[in-house]
């Protein structure tokens, strides 16, 4: 097995991290494998925040707390019940979350290069080629020991980020990853299997 296959298959998602620094050159570095993620048409309409200083780490952290909360209360088709709920809050203030960089992806359509009658699919283009670029941003982490966590419920209250993160102007909010050395190592969920998720044709 390669040594990407090893990466891809035991990666697994990290929500607790310790507080260590990560090297700004290593930061960099995951931006720049994330960047060589393919991208629709070729217009690398992203755009990426990296979020290192304490101040903002914490307020953000914050505000993931309340965007989980609302996520739980709201979102879910079936609400959690409330000793699961308290649970789940209790370990996002023990630290859940709280790391020592985070990466925002947003979606840069300032100079689109789609006639307007394809903007929203110029826009879902962009967020798939985000998302190859957050999975190239994983994988490149986990192969230097660092663990992520990729966070969607920062959409649930963009404007309240978007304070945070000061984006230029125009930009919309595709996600956030949490980095970090992990404080522990979580045990990979089961996945389905490959007959259940695809056929062959």
């Amino acid at each position: 097995m390669s040594s990407c296959l090893d990466t891809i298959f035991s990666r697994v998602s990290v929500r607790m991290f310790k507080p260590d620094p990560i090297p700004m050159d290593v930061l960099k570095r995951i931006v720049e494998a994330g960047i060589r993620a393919p991208t629709a048409g070729g217009g690398q309409e992203w755009y990426f925040i990296i979020i290192v200083s304490e101040e903002k780490r914490k307020k953000i952290h914050e505000l993931l707390k309340k965007a989980h909360v609302l996520y739980a209360e709201k979102v879910l088709r079936k609400p959690l019940r409330r000793e699961v709920m308290e649970k789940w809050v209790k370990v996002m203030e023990e630290g859940m979350y709280l790391a020592p960089a985070y990466i925002a992806g947003y979606v840069d359509l300032r100079e689109p290069i789609y006639s307007d009658n394809y903007r929203e699919l110029e826009r879902l283009w962009v967020h798939q080629s985000i998302a190859a670029a957050f999975e190239n941003m994983i994988l490149a982490a986990w192969s230097m020991g660092i663990g992520s966590v990729w966070l969607g419920v920062p959409l649930l209250m963009e404007k309240e980020f978007n304070e945070i993160l000061e984006p230029p102007s125009g930009l919309e909010l595709a996600g956030i990853l949490a980095l970090g050395y992990p404080e522990e190592q979580p045990k990979p969920r089961k996945r389905k299997s490959l007959e259940e998720v695809s056929k062959i044709i």
